[in-house]
């Protein structure tokens, strides 16, 4: 009698062992977020070490996440082609935060309606892709570009945010991709 209940809280305790080996290595999988955009996801006019999607990685890291932030981002990149990179997200992709080249947009006659049109666009790629989409829309983040405006680089044609405002755009967004990618 001994034995067969020795040998059932035997059963039980190599499979506890089982499940947490497995959640321990579930818990463990890097979290990977991919980028798509522009010119400033891409970090054009600041180098992709400081540009935002790099300090969001290191802010996700510094609250214990398992993370790889890949960007997917092009000079110039419309909302048109933005569309487009969201159709080649990777398998496996949780979060995919995106802006749409707005200025760009802007640039080449995009209307406003057909900038908002290709956000839904992108928004359903990624959701058919398993992952949750979070946009970052720079000017309601760090304000309009306007002339004289500290948040964007001064003169410059390519509609560029200051290393000061890729951290804010950072900062901002690390909610809403702490939520999307839920509990660690």
């Amino acid at each position: 009698m001994i034995n067969r209940f020795m040998a059932r809280v035997a059963r039980i305790v190599a499979v506890c062992a089982a499940v947490l080996l497995l959640a321990a290595q579930a818990k463990a999988e890097t979290v990977r977020i991919v980028v798509l955009g522009a010119s400033n996801a891409a970090g054009s006019a600041v180098g992709s070490a400081a540009a935002w999607p790099a300090q969001l990685e290191t802010m996700l890291r510094a609250k214990g996440y398992d993370v790889n932030v890949s960007v997917r981002a092009a000079r110039g990149a419309t909302s048109d082609q933005i569309v487009g990179q969201a159709a080649s997200i990777p398998q496996g992709t949780r979060v995919v935060v995106f802006d749409v080249g707005g200025g760009n947009d802007r640039d080449r006659g995009v209307s406003r309606a057909g900038s908002v049109a290709n956000r839904g666009q992108i928004e359903a790629r990624i959701r058919a892709a398993g992952a949750k989409p979070v946009f970052a829309s720079y000017p309601s983040i760090v304000g309009p570009q306007k002339d004289g405006s500290p948040a964007w680089i001064a003169g410059d044609p390519h509609h560029h945010i200051t290393a000061k405002s890729h951290r804010r755009v950072a900062a901002a967004i690390l909610p809403r991709v702490t939520a999307a990618i839920g509990k660690k």
